[in-house]
């Protein structure tokens, strides 16, 4: 951790918004490829060991889940940390370096 271990906002350190805002955003990121292509993807165990499913999904099936609360939430969240992180990063260089490791 750096030595401004005591910076925090709402109770949350830099490194805890910056491990929260990214791993959102990868997810994000991730859903809306796969929602992009009418897609969803599931974690599946196999003989071989643990893959992941492909399933395609009608349009309206898309557009019903990009209405829901639980996706709305996930922009929001993603929205919102975005110029924190940024200004975290900008300000710390340790922070920056944090941030390439997390990604």
């Amino acid at each position: 951790m750096s030595e401004n271990t005591n910076a925090s906002f709402k109770g949350l350190t830099n490194e805890e918004l910056i491990m929260v805002y990214y791993r959102f955003e990868k997810y994000l990121t991730g859903l809306n490829k796969n929602l992009d292509k009418n897609m969803i993807s599931k974690n599946v165990d196999t003989p071989f060991g643990n893959g992941i499913a492909m399933i395609s999904v009608p349009e309206e099936h898309v557009q019903q889940f990009k209405e829901s609360q639980y996706y709305e939430l996930i922009n929001s969240i993603v929205a919102k940390l975005k110029p924190i992180v940024e200004l975290i990063e900008e300000c710390d260089a340790t922070m920056k370096e944090l941030a390439q490791e997390v990604k």
